[in-house]
């Protein structure tokens, strides 16, 4: 009879296990003494299984039932968890002992497997050579993860650091944009939740792709961390046949998966630290650290002045006040040097009207070569005007630099309009924008260090366009008239001065 067989037969029909205590009935059938109590405290004086009579309450312990139930429970409970320490691990395939590791395969064999067609050619070690060659390289894998999830947990620190930059800095501009609308009254008070509102989007925004790259950073940390707990479980294993069967089945894998690249010679003994650990691909190569991106422009330097049409008397940060100056002999400006225009031409003989040239223009004294600056530009009713920031540069005498000048080309960022529906931005990359309506007064704010440059409908305070560019040059802010246009376009462009 087969061990499930017999094991079947010590069971109790009420229970359904192993007997605890057998009792037989007067019917022959045998239960555990607390289940047949129970039973018939319950049930009634019938057997179970036979539904015969049941006299008395005074069973019999059935000893030669107990002790063979007895047995089958330790066997059973021997099958269930074996030994960690089997000294006695034999071949599956050979019944021997196994004896050999092949380094090739990274299993244990015994000495027929070695022998074998499917292992010629490859190379083998000892039990005990392989389990010390095993643990140097599972001790110089476990260094190299601990190694790299500091680098990887430093990446956290440094990522929590930026997004409490953020945060502080969000606070600090918060509590500012509060004290200046404290000055404006209460018929302001919406504007001041609307500007707040877009602080909270602007935080929001700045900080949802580092919060994505920290959970990123932390996903692989907690990687990491379970790889290294992994590792170390190793060291509770003591035998030499488990812990390369660990070997075989959890740690050869993990090693694998956390290397670079193979070396050269797997059959060759491990070379010294360092060169092991190039083996390894670190997590810190393809993690980084998203800074600080929050940006609220000119309503971080210029919020009272955006409302101003309300509260223009309470206005502490006004715009730029900027002086002009020009080569060209075609233009004028004014005796404060805040505005520039055309010549009048009225009694000049013009065998052609000229069209709009980006070099005839007029730029600002004053370079502005580091921090944010805001001014605004009045062009009226003027059908043709550019406005914006111009860099600066030496003469360029080089072919390439005479080609620039014919394609009558100014390096900057640059609003055009030339009466049409539409507006040119004028940069490294042109491009056409659209414009609901033709204000009559342009502003301009320049962020030097974003590298950014915005247009703004000065009328209501709109945005018009941005744009983002290196600028690596001192910086001027740039006035063009435009074409005479036989006098239809004589009008001046004016900084505006509050």
């Amino acid at each position: 009879m087969a061990s499930r067989d017999l094991t079947d037969e010590l069971q109790c029909p009420i229970c359904l296990d192993l007997f605890t205590d057998p009792v037989t009935l007067d019917c022959d059938h045998t239960l555990c003494r607390p289940c047949i109590e129970d039973y018939l405290l319950n049930q009634g004086k019938m057997c179970p299984e036979c539904r015969a009579p049941i006299t008395g309450g005074d069973f019999k312990t059935s000893r030669v039932l107990k002790n063979l139930a007895d047995k089958a429970r330790q066997l059973k409970q021997a099958e269930k968890k074996p030994e960690a320490g089997q000294a006695e691990a034999t071949c599956t395939l050979h019944d021997e002992k196994l004896k050999l590791f092949c380094e090739t395969d990274d299993m244990l064999i015994c000495v027929i497997c070695r022998d074998a067609s499917e292992h010629q050619g490859h190379t083998f070690k000892p039990l005990a050579e392989a389990l010390q060659s095993r643990q140097e390289e599972l001790n110089v894998a476990l260094q190299f993860l601990m190694r790299d999830n500091k680098a990887v947990r430093q990446l956290e620190n440094n990522q929590n650091r930026e997004i409490a930059k953020t945060k502080d800095r969000s606070g600090c501009l918060l509590a500012d944009i509060t004290a200046q609308f404290a000055e404006l009254h209460e018929f302001l008070h919406r504007r001041e939740k609307e500007v707040k509102r877009d602080l909270k989007t602007a935080e929001r925004r700045a900080l949802e792709p580092m919060e994505r790259n920290l959970q990123k950073i932390q996903r692989e940390l907690g990687d990491g961390t379970e790889q290294a707990r992994k590792l170390q479980d190793s060291h509770s294993i003591t035998q030499p046949v488990a812990y390369l069967k660990w070997w075989s089945e959890t740690g050869a894998p993990l090693v694998r998966e956390l290397k670079n690249k193979p070396p050269r010679n797997a059959a060759a003994e491990l070379e010294e630290q360092e060169k092991q650990t190039a083996w390894f691909q670190s997590k810190v190569k393809a993690l980084s650290v998203v800074p600080d991106s929050l940006w609220l422009g000119p309503y971080e330097t210029h919020l009272q002045f955006f409302i101003w049409k309300q509260m223009l008397t309470v206005i502490k940060t006004v715009p730029d006040r900027l002086s002009l100056e020009t080569q060209s002999s075609a233009l004028r400006l004014s005796k404060d040097r805040s505005s520039v225009r055309q010549v009048d031409r009225q009694n000049q003989q013009e065998s052609r009207e000229e069209g709009y040239n980006s070099y005839m223009c007029a730029i600002s004294k004053e370079q502005l070569t580091s921090g944010r600056h805001y001014w605004e530009v009045e062009v009226g009713a003027k059908t043709d005007w550019a406005v914006g920031v111009k860099q600066e540069r030496k003469p360029d005498t080089h072919l390439f630099g005479r080609l620039e000048f014919f394609f009558n080309r100014v390096r900057g960022i640059i609003l055009h309009f030339n009466g049409n529906t539409n507006y040119r931005i004028e940069a490294s990359s042109d491009s056409t924008i659209s414009v609901h309506s033709h204000p009559s007064k342009i502003g301009v704010y320049l962020d030097r260090k974003r590298g950014e440059v915005a247009f703004y409908n000065a009328d209501d305070m709109s945005l018009i366009h941005t744009v983002t560019e290196k600028l690596t040059e001192p910086v001027f802010a740039y006035l063009n008239p435009g074409p005479y246009l036989k006098g239809n376009n004589a009008e001046a462009l004016k900084i505006c001065r509050y």
